[in-house]
């Protein structure tokens, strides 16, 4: 049951989404800058010449830390910071060739603020292109492009905000710059709320920021040539909008053409075929929206919008666990294939195979699995499952990380280690233990890996003093499960216990005392001996005695998730022994005990922790004999995450209701 405000407010959300799509009129005039490097090199020469110096003298090494432009034929440079410019005066004129005579070097960490004025307008999509290359090949590592935007309108109000979604990498070397483009939403990101204003006070301009991100010394970013266009519109109409309002013979007959119209775009929102009245319901709306528009496709918008606020776009059929399964239709299993793989609508293909009653096929599904997880849209299933798996939303409460860089890395981490594994389609017994992690330059710095360069996460090898490999030593995990100031053995211990063995520990009992801080003795003690006293009380016993161990034994990793051997100068102590007497000796003793006895335990909750996210509901008694069908087989098949895939989608769990 949909509430009369949440319909309104699910049709706000898609009139706004359909605004970024939809055009009418004629294509509106942008406004372009193109920033003259070679003006502003004449201009930065002629006011500064005691600070020019060329690119291969010694002073160079001084002005190396500093952004710079220099003149490619003669290498003579000169250090440039930034300022402000105005729009082109014909904007329409087509685009200007790079001009290869001047370019400016952007050292490591290095950043332009090029000011915009007011003239951005407020929504459309800001296109920001660069063309860019390494200024060495001789340095290993990667060099990347990040845009920031900003505004300072006064000593107490300013701002300054990350609005690239990542961190481009350039690859071309100085001889062969390449382009870079960065499409950036206008409507999404902080403005200056004062740029509308004639006033000259409060200031009203904006800033573009550039920036060269790098770990490695000495690898800067050259480029010579940066145009900035908003609205950007590749093609007019642009392609959304003719997808939609696509030709057809009937387009000067309005009735009929509304009715192709709205027949395409509610089978794909809807996702099945729909009947001759569900469209005649939507037309007649239509007919009740036309007089109040100046055109069709406007009043079209309308209709559209309360497509998309209608329980059959906003909602997925899913069934109650029962003993009487009903087979899903193919268009049924084409919605739930797509949600889970790519958390979206089916494509046209998958819809293709629905209508043909083919998709169910065994070979055909495979195949389609195959495709899904080829698409970078796959990704999201990576990232959703892994967040929704690991908890990984505790890490946005953690306020102990002051580097943003590196709890972003944090954040990444486990997302770019399940990907790895899916895409080699390894062992998820990688996840309990592995001889490699899967980082970039920001967070191998952090765990001390040495020669890792570059915002791109990619796997290394690990050496035994490196003290990582799988997800349980992972910063992210470990610093989450901490109090922000030390470890914290209880929530690491629930955390292991609720999401990698599925085996989660019963509420506390109410009323129990917290441990005493201000008792002189238990200030004394160490962590360890806090915990064991604590636990002494009946009441806390029972629980303790299962969660406890195997927190304690990731005692060695602080609350940044590093490394450590001693606290306030004594030597961690993480050895814990289980409820069953089994000794677990740290880090190594956890993860040997892992893959020794808990292998099946993990393979069944790895399947269980799937196939939940896979049909959107919690699992169920009813569940439990296809879980441990699914489990054996995919034990069977060497516990292969893409395997696991494979085969939850050709399940009979996976396949009704």
């Amino acid at each position: 049951q949909m509430s009369a405000m949440q319909f309104q407010l699910y049709r706000e959300i898609s009139l706004k989404a359909l605004g970024r799509v939809v055009v009418t009129g004629e294509k509106p005039t942008p406004v372009r800058y193109v920033l003259p490097l070679e003006n502003l090199f004449n201009r930065a020469l002629s006011s500064k010449k005691g600070q020019v110096f060329h690119r291969d003298s010694d002073n160079y090494a001084k002005e190396r830390r500093r952004p710079h432009l220099f003149k490619r034929e003669t290498g003579s440079g000169v250090p440039f910071s930034g300022r402000s410019y105005q729009p082109l005066s014909n904007p329409a004129a087509g685009p200007e060739a790079p001009s290869p005579a001047v370019y400016m070097e952007l050292p490591r960490n290095g950043e332009w603020k090029v000011g915009l004025d007011r003239f951005l307008p407020d929504e459309g999509t800001m296109r920001v292109s660069i063309r860019a290359a390494r200024s060495t090949e001789e340095r290993p590592g990667d060099v990347a492009l990040r845009l920031g935007f900003s505004a300072h309108t006064s000593n107490n109000a300013n701002f300054s905000n990350v609005i690239s979604q990542r961190d481009r990498v350039v690859k071309a070397p100085a001889s062969a710059p390449e382009f870079i483009h960065f499409d950036i939403q206008l409507a999404d990101i902080q403005r200056n709320p004062f740029r509308k204003l004639e006033t000259k006070f409060p200031r009203r301009d904006e800033f573009l920021h550039i920036r060269n991100v790098t770990e490695v010394e000495g690898l800067h970013v050259q480029f010579d040539h940066v145009e900035i266009t908003a609205p950007f519109h590749e093609q007019w109409p642009p392609p959304g909008h003719r997808v939609i309002f696509f030709d057809s013979r009937n387009r000067t007959n309005e009735s009929v053409y509304a009715r192709e119209v709205l027949e395409q775009f509610m089978e794909r929102a809807w996702r099945r075929p729909v009947k001759g009245p569900e469209v005649d319901r939507f037309l007649n709306l239509f007919a009740e929206y036309r007089p109040q528009f100046g055109s069709m496709e406007e009043a079209m918008v309308e209709v559209l919008a309360t497509v998309l606020a209608h329980p059959e776009f906003l909602y997925l059929r899913q069934g109650e666990s029962t003993s009487t399964r009903q087979e899903l239709s193919h268009y049924e299993l084409a919605n739930r294939l797509a949600v889970f793989l790519w958390s979206s609508i089916p494509d046209a293909e998958l819809l293709g195979l629905a209508k043909a009653g083919s998709l169910r096929d065994p070979s055909i599904l495979e195949a389609q699995v195959e495709r899904m997880l080829a698409d970078p849209r796959a990704h999201r299933f990576s990232r959703h499952f892994v967040r929704q798996w690991l908890g990984l939303d505790g890490l946005q409460s953690v306020d102990h990380i002051t580097d943003e860089e590196l709890k972003a890395a944090m954040e990444e981490e486990s997302v770019a280690f399940f990907q790895d594994v899916l895409s080699r389609n390894a062992s998820v017994m990688d996840f309990i233990d592995s001889d490699y992690a899967v980082v970039n330059s920001r967070l191998a710095r952090h765990y001390r890996i040495p020669d890792v360069h570059g915002v791109e996460f990619r796997r290394v090898s690990l050496e035994s003093g490196h003290n990582r490999g799988g997800l349980l030593t992972g910063a992210g995990v470990l610093a989450m499960n901490s109090d922000g100031k030390d470890s914290h053995p209880l929530k690491r211990g629930v955390w292991m216990l609720e999401r990698l063995l599925h085996d989660p520990p019963p509420p506390p009992p109410p009323n129990v005392p917290e441990v005493d801080l201000a008792d002189p003795g238990i200030a004394k003690m160490t962590l360890k001996e806090r915990i064991a006293d604590h636990r002494d009380d009946p009441a806390c016993y029972s629980c303790h005695a299962r969660i406890d161990p195997w927190g304690i034994a990731l005692e060695n990793y602080d609350a940044m998730g590093l490394f450590r051997t001693s606290i306030k100068d004594k030597p961690v102590d993480a050895t814990s022994e289980l409820f069953n007497k089994k000794t677990l000796a740290g880090i190594d003793g956890l993860k040997d005990y892992l893959l020794a006895e808990r292998q099946d335990q993990f393979a069944r909750a790895m399947t269980h922790k799937l196939t939940a996210y896979a049909l959107g509901r919690h699992l169920a008694f009813a569940d439990h004999a296809d879980i441990s069908e699914l489990t054996l087989e995919f034990r069977r098949k060497g516990d292969r995450l893409r395997d696991l895939v494979h085969l939850l989608v050709q399940s009979r769990i996976f396949n009704s209701d």
